[in-house]
């Protein structure tokens, strides 16, 4: 009772790693909706930009 298998230690290894994994995986997931945000805003920060340009030009 007092040592470890080969197939505990893999069995830790393995759940680990996939905690680790499942950790990774969101925080790509809140990395891209973040970039994903900043894009849309400049978007349509620009868009209002043209639009205002396409106003003052007509008379």
């Amino acid at each position: 009772m007092g040592s470890f298998n080969g197939g505990d230690i893999l069995f830790q290894l393995v759940a680990f790693l996939m905690l680790v994994f499942f950790i990774s995986l969101i925080g790509m997931f809140v990395k891209r909706a973040v970039k994903t945000d900043r894009r849309l805003k400049r978007m349509e920060e620009k868009v209002d930009e043209l639009e205002e340009e396409k106003r003052r030009e007509r008379p």
